[in-house]
């Protein structure tokens, strides 16, 4: 039963996210495109969708539960970590602008790199998934 709700809930969460905007005239592009430079990057199918969600995201750093630093630095670990070219200096910059000091951008990115090991580590060595849970419980 469980599996079903999931299922039913999956789909209907990825249909809604995923849907088509309808058709855009030219003007509403333009406007969109003005709006953001990151806005074409998008298929104009789902651009007034994409500039939405895009906006709604970029809130989660202002009035999100995390104050908007240690926002900024998750954001840099993660960007880091994956890698993104794009991402680490737009969060960089974020930060100097919050204030943050070179240590703590330095701790952030070192926090990233040290969770990529242990998870290299342990997954590589097919450490007993099982067996590390029971230890966080003290078991």
């Amino acid at each position: 039963m469980k599996k079903t709700l999931f299922t039913i809930i999956f789909a209907v969460v990825c249909s809604t996210g995923y849907s088509q905007d309808g058709v855009l005239t030219n003007e509403e592009k333009q406007e969109l495109l003005a709006a953001s430079p990151f806005n074409s990057v998008y298929p104009e199918s789902i651009l007034k969708s994409a500039d939405a969600y895009f906006k709604a995201q970029m809130a989660l750093y202002k009035e999100g539960a995390i104050a908007e630093k240690e926002a900024h630095l998750l954001a840099l670990g993660t960007s880091a970590a994956i890698k993104c070219q794009y991402c680490i200096p737009y969060h960089i910059s974020e930060l100097k602008r919050l204030g943050a000091t070179e240590n703590e951008i330095k701790t952030a990115i070192l926090i990233a790199a040290d969770i990529m090991k242990m998870s290299t580590l342990f997954y590589g060595n097919e450490f007993d998934l099982v067996a590390f849970k029971k230890m966080l419980k003290g078991e």
